[in-house]
């Protein structure tokens, strides 16, 4: 009997565990089999700003306005579909039994289906399975069945998104996200109580109930729900009757459109998805209209076209993106002009700067040559027709000057700058050194507007200590970049932007424009610790106009731009990368004693040198090669040696002497320059302690291939061959390859001259026996 017994508890135990495994079997069964993909239609593109504000959407592939799943459910229409759908949700298991049978009774007593007592869950798997018939007794039971299955697979948070997300509200806007929009013209969360009660009702009858008909039909159902809200105390009697008195909509809402070109990039680049981007709204919508007024202003000169972006320095991501100001469908609109590439202009001349200071061969303000240059057929000419003879260099990208930025990218060597072009990373420059030439510092290769602004943003994002943060990393030093962006702050601006001062700026801004050649492409790109902001103008077709530049077009833009950023301040020095030298105050180079000389003891030191940043590198320029010693007669009026003066009675002095080209030039801008004394009629012996170079060959230039011009009429009328010489009262002696072609006298050292193809040397000769020659080839 107590075996029987025992064995009794053991087949009770034994099958209750077989009971709970079964249980448990099916319960996992419910887990595993419920797919975690309900819903698989096409979605619509969505582009949210940084705080959240929808700037564009694009209609999904079947014509819907169908959002990506939201990822939570706003709670005045979280309250207003559980009152008004299934008000047991958060208490039954995807079947409220109880509205079950409260139908059943309504059913039969009416004879026919007054009442379906679908639960939120049920409706969910009802929309997945729009495809799986009518609406039948079995449909039901299978959709009561996959809803208990839906409750064990989700939480229900995620079957309300799952709904919000998937509902039909009327014609083709699924979804709570894109009828908030089409409706109210307003982000879910924003939603009044009247708003959110109208589109808990839309869905339970969407084609018989919508806004285009039967509208009293859709306020009495909103009026309902209203005021059962406030029976159930979700809300106040005052808030119910003032959501009541609020009207419906009228016609739907156009979808947002505030970055078109950002979206559609971003479609292109990841398909159609929802993008959180970093554009600041109300930024955004400022600048874009600030782009408007200003192409409005533009049209009247035939430009039509303007771009903006905006970086954070911090992340490098865009804060405003305006791909084309211009008005939709008109002036080629559709492109993209931020990743459009156009002729760069002056905008890559501090790039050649920073890299020229890093590497040592240049010091802020170390003298550059500025006298013609002639390479090839290519003749470059500074905006005012003019030269200085020589420049500091920090002028050079100060003012833009176009004759000494292409000198010194020929000292720096073209191939050596598009790798570095390159590493910094513009896309679009993808050619090699012998295609560009060294008109790549004036516009010769195209570049993008984004690509420009982020090669600016790494620079900054460098200089801040945020290189981490940024796509692209900066091939040059924080000292460099530092230098030549505090030379970029200065408000002596160049000839070119002669109106500087109409857009001058509260704060301190790093800012260089551009223009291309034929007036196609104007550019301003600027820099702050915190932003950077560039802009083109011009016209997409390519169609160059007058008067259309940096300054006047694109350089308005940016400042106008930069009043709607927060204010900033500067950039802090890169103490550690930088360190203090002493330069010759007229040279910039390294001085030498010659420098350093007092002609008069009454000389305050400031006066001779400079003690300026530079970049601690190892390499740096030769001393100041233009300060000589010379020895005069002890009123200064001859420079003398023994052999015309005794030692006594000679005076030891420091000279600043430019070589002939140079110095013919910079006379004309520098009035205190002296040229040196002359030469004692009884001096005799070596001279040339004394003196610099006589005579310059501008043209052409060594290793230059000479195509001479060729008339109408296809004879060949030869190259025009120029020099300087210091002395005006000097004759000039031409020879080419050993042969005598002539002379020349000041002001006109210059000859016509038609070398045969091959390889030529030139000769110049004076009555003192100075020289210089150059070797060629002809064409």
């Amino acid at each position: 009997m107590r075996k029987r017994k025992q064995l009794g508890i053991f087949l009770k135990h034994r099958v209750v565990s077989v009971c709970i495994l079964l249980f448990a079997a099916f319960l996992l069964f419910f887990w595993f089999s419920l797919p975690r993909q309900l819903f698989d239609a096409p979605l619509s593109a969505v582009l949210e700003s940084e705080e959240g504000h929808l700037l564009g959407a694009r209609i999904a592939g079947d014509g819907q306005w169908r959002f990506p799943p939201c990822d939570s459910v706003p709670e005045k229409f979280r309250q207003c579909i559980i009152h008004y759908e299934d008000k047991r949700f958060y208490s039954h298991w995807g079947v409220d039994v109880p509205a079950v049978a409260r139908a059943a009774v309504l059913n039969i007593k009416n004879g026919k289906v007054v009442s379906g007592a679908s639960t939120l869950s049920m409706q969910v798997i009802r929309m997945s399975r729009s495809k799986a018939g009518g609406r039948t007794i079995w449909k039901k039971m299978t959709e009561a069945f996959l809803a208990l299955r839906l409750e064990c697979g989700y939480s229900k948070e995620e079957i309300l998104q799952l709904y919000a997300s998937n509902a039909p509200f009327g014609g083709n806007v699924v979804g709570l996200d894109a009828a908030s929009y089409r409706f109210f013209g307003t982000s879910a969360p924003a939603l009044s109580w009247a708003e959110s009660a109208m589109l808990a009702v839309l869905p339970n009858s969407p084609s018989l109930v919508h806004l285009s008909k039967n509208r009293v039909k859709l306020l009495e159902k909103r009026n309902w729900l209203l005021d059962k809200l406030c029976r159930e105390k979700v809300i106040t009697e005052e808030d119910c009757r003032l959501a009541k008195e609020e009207p419906l909509p009228g016609q739907p809402y156009p979808m947002p459109d505030d970055a078109y070109h950002y979206l559609e990039s971003s479609i292109k680049e990841s398909g159609n998805k929802k993008y959180t981007s970093s554009i600041r709204y109300r930024v955004q919508l400022r600048a874009a209209e600030t782009a408007r007024r200003y192409i409005n202003s533009f049209q009247g000169n035939g430009v039509h076209n303007l771009a903006v972006i905006v970086l954070d320095t911090k992340s490098g991501e865009p804060v405003v993106y305006i791909g084309n100001a211009a008005a939709a469908g008109e002036y080629g609109a559709a492109v993209d002009i931020v990743t459009a590439p156009r002729s760069s202009g002056s905008t890559l001349k501090p790039l050649l700067y920073a890299a020229m200071l890093q590497s040592g061969e240049i010091l802020p303000s170390m003298l550059v040559k500025d006298i013609p240059f002639r390479y090839k057929n290519f003749n470059p000419h500074n905006y005012n027709k003019t030269f200085e003879g020589a420049v500091p260099a920090h002028s050079v990208i100060e003012r833009s000057l176009n004759v000494p930025s292409v000198r010194m990218l020929d000292e720096y060597g073209t191939e050596r700058f598009l790798h570095l072009l390159k590493e910094a990373g513009f896309s679009t420059i993808d050619k090699d050194a012998g295609y560009y030439g060294l008109s790549l510092i004036l516009g010769g290769a195209e570049i993008t507007l984004k690509d420009l602004a982020e090669v600016y943003c790494a620079m900054a994002g460098k200089l801040n200590g945020f290189s981490d943060g940024i796509n692209k990393s900066s091939p040059f030093t924080a000292g460099a970049i530092w230098l030549t962006f505090d030379a970029l702050s200065n408000v002596n601006r160049p000839e070119e932007e002669g109106d500087w001062k109409l857009y001058g700026s509260s704060r301190k801004i790093a800012w260089k424009t551009g223009t291309s050649w034929g007036n196609r492409d104007a550019w301003s790109i600027g820099v702050t610790p915190d932003y950077v902001v560039g802009v083109w103008v011009g016209n997409a077709t390519g169609e160059g106009r007058p008067n259309l530049t940096g300054v006047t077009h694109a350089a308005p833009v940016m400042f106008d731009i930069f009043s709607l950023l927060p204010a900033t301040g500067w950039f802090k020095m890169p103490e550690m990368e930088l360190e203090k030298r002493v330069v010759c105050k007229k040279s910039g180079h390294p001085v030498t004693a010659a420098c350093l000389h007092k002609n008069e003891p009454d000389v305050p030191d400031y006066l001779l040198c400079d003690t300026i940043w530079v970049p601690a590198v190892e390499s740096r320029p030769e001393p100041c090669p233009y300060h000589k010693f010379i020895h005069t007669d002890s009123a200064g009026a001859y420079i003398v040696n023994t052999s015309c003066c005794p030692r006594d009675q000679m005076r030891t002095l420091s000279w600043f002497l430019l070589p002939a080209a140079q110095e013919w030039y910079y006379m004309q801008n520098h009035l205190d320059y002296r040229k040196l004394p002359p030469l004692h009629p009884g001096i005799r012996g070596n001279l040339s302690g004394y003196l610099t170079k006589q005579i310059d060959i501008l043209y052409p230039q060594p290793g230059a291939v000479v195509i001479p011009a060729v008339a109408l009429d296809g004879v060949s009328k030869g190259a025009v061959f120029k020099a300087f010489h210091q002395d005006k009262e000097a004759i000039l002696f031409w020879h080419l390859n050993g042969r005598f072609i002539g002379s020349t006298t000041y002001p006109h050292h210059q000859m016509i001259v038609a070398p045969k193809p091959g390889s030529h040397v030139l000769k110049l000769i004076d009555a003192a026996g100075n020289s210089a020659a150059v070797r060629f080839s002809g064409e």
